[in-house]
């Protein structure tokens, strides 16, 4: 890994090891033989592992400027340079050792042996760490992280041994000492594991953690066998709300974008209910969903390696491919929901509750959007609610209205999680893990507030949104005629408005929230001066909302 750095970033890079790695050998010599002069010489050198610290650094910084930010030779720096500043906070903890070494100069020697001990494993880290580094070697880099799991093991039982003194003692000065240095060389412990992180993460390509990569490789080896993860390369393409990062799994050479799998790891529970969600969707249409490859826990995480889908985005197509591929598209789209919704329409209503989820997340709105927040006013003697009371009102209306049916739905049934495979004229879904069974108009307004996000913004873009979104529109009124479904306008109106509303929280852009803002105002503001004894002559303004 570091024959690619300069010559001179990569001696000042080995003498920076050389320095990290004397101090703390020296400090275990200190503590072994009771000598503070020889612990005093870890600090007299301070200064000279901080300038090849800096040196290493600028190094670094001056090199990744100059080229491509995703390229090996920029990853590979970015890792020196951490790894660099991780070797001058070992130097720092050593000396704070050092402070506290002086209070236990007169320890009985087989207790200073006890934090010996730790720093003798702080050193096996450092040369498997060092090794690592030379030779870009991930399987070494995981060896030397776990000789943290050694480390924490000791230091809990030196902590034990601590406490269990404090009650013997007159004065706890020496046992508080002894603590205080016990975790410095625990945070040693941490530093070796972030420099091992460090190389991991350069050699495979993106940020990744030993745990993360022993997720992948186990999930990698139970796809093809034999298989290690240090022969394929991954590269990022996600990473979700809820902290679970997606990532495209690809055998090392190939063309870009020629995934085998995708792999996502994560929260354990989450993961495993997203699995579950996804057997679901293959057992009421089979084909539909991507296949679950193999499934890997451990503890409360998790990694799910995934079938890769062929095809483009609905969102890509409509963007940037020609009209006939975006018109058979939708066309598959449109036949693929109906025989879904059909499948699985259920006589046994669950009540969306829009205004119940547009309230839950108001707050986050309001994060990002503070101004959104009011209190309402008076306009020529005509009250206006705040947002907040429109929420109100409209929850009352809709805890009258009768859903007279579900379906099972995608539920987050964005432009992005859908991919048409042109060659076999197939529709697939991805990012399943809010499916459920529920109104299919939850489905329906998220497609359509998804076209209004894009914000296409030359006018033939800005033609194939609205075509998509009125032919759409027209498609899911058609299937809600046939099912005798006599709310489905204002059921509608609610769903566009939680969309359009909860949408902002993602969205920096001012202008863009503002208007979506303001369309789902508009619609709840519809609501509220309906006739509640006719929800059924509701009539959702979709032209005034989509239309330019």
């Amino acid at each position: 890994m570091t024959s690619a750095l300069s010559a001179p970033v990569r001696d000042n890079f080995r003498f920076l090891w050389i320095e990290a790695s004397t101090q703390v050998a020296e400090l275990r010599d200190a503590l072994e033989q009771g000598s503070v002069d020889l612990a005093r010489k870890v600090v007299d050198r301070s200064g000279y592992a901080d300038n090849l610290k800096m040196r290493v650094r600028d190094g670094c910084i001056t090199a990744i400027m100059q080229m491509p930010k995703s390229s090996p030779d920029a990853l590979m720096l970015r890792a020196v340079e951490s790894i660099a500043i991780d070797l001058g906070r070992l130097t720092r903890l050593c000396r704070e050792c050092v402070a506290q070494y002086e209070t236990l100069e007169h320890v009985p020697r087989r207790k200073r042996r006890h934090h010996a001990a730790l720093l003798a494993y702080v050193e096996q880290g450092l040369q498997l760490i060092e090794q690592a580094t030379d030779e870009a070697d991930t399987s070494t880099a995981v060896k030397a992280i776990k000789v943290k799991t050694k480390i924490d093991e000791d230091y809990k039982q030196l902590i034990r041994a601590c406490n269990a003194d404090l009650t013997k003692r007159k004065d706890p000065t020496v046992v508080i000492a002894s603590i205080f240095m016990a975790q410095r060389i625990e945070e040693m412990g941490t530093i070796i594991q972030d420099m091992g992180d460090a190389i991991i993460s350069a050699n495979m390509g993106q940020q990744l953690t030993a745990d993360r990569y022993r997720s992948l490789s186990a999930t990698v080896k139970r796809l093809r066998g034999n298989r290690k993860a240090g022969d394929i390369t991954i590269e990022p393409l996600a990473q979700t709300r809820s902290g679970s990062a997606i990532s495209g799994v690809a055998d090392i050479g190939a063309d870009d974008d020629s995934y085998i799998a995708v792999f996502k790891d994560g929260k354990r529970r989450k993961l495993k209910e997203e699995r579950q969600k996804v057997d679901r969707w293959n057992a009421i249409y089979p084909g539909l969903a991507p296949k679950i490859l193999s499934f890997h826990k451990k503890q409360d995480q998790a990694a799910l390696l995934i079938e890769h889908l062929p095809g483009l985005t609905f969102e890509k197509i409509l963007l940037q491919e020609d009209p006939a591929l975006l018109d058979e598209a939708l066309k598959e789209l449109k036949k693929t929901l109906r025989a879904v919704w059909r499948k699985t329409h259920a006589e046994k209503p669950i009540a969306a509750q829009y205004m119940t989820q547009l309230a839950k997340r108001m707050d986050a709105v309001y994060d990002i959007h503070a101004n959104f927040k009011d209190d309402g006013c008076v306009i020529a003697g005509h009250s206006v609610l705040s947002f907040d009371d429109l929420i109100k009102a409209c929850a009352a209306r809709e805890a009258k209205l009768k859903n007279p049916y579900t379906v099972h739905i995608h539920g987050d049934f964005n432009f992005d999680n859908i991919i048409y495979d042109d060659e076999t004229r197939s529709i697939r879904f991805i990012d399943l893990h809010r499916s459920t069974d529920m109104d299919f108009l939850q489905d329906v307004s998220v497609f359509m507030v998804s076209g209004y996000r894009l914000q296409a913004l030359d006018a033939e873009r800005r033609r194939r949104v609205h075509y998509v979104i009125s032919d759409f529109y027209g498609f899911a009124r058609r299937f809600a005629l046939k099912a005798g479904d006599d709310t489905f306008q204002l059921r509608l109106a609610l769903g566009l408005a939680r969309s359009f509303a909860t949408s902002t929280r993602f969205i920096l852009d001012q202008s863009l929230a503002r208007s979506m803002m303001t369309r789902a105002r508009f619609l709840l503001e519809r609501v509220v001066a309906s006739d509640p004894r006719k929800p059924q002559d509701f009539t959702a303004p979709i032209e005034d909302l989509f239309i330019d």
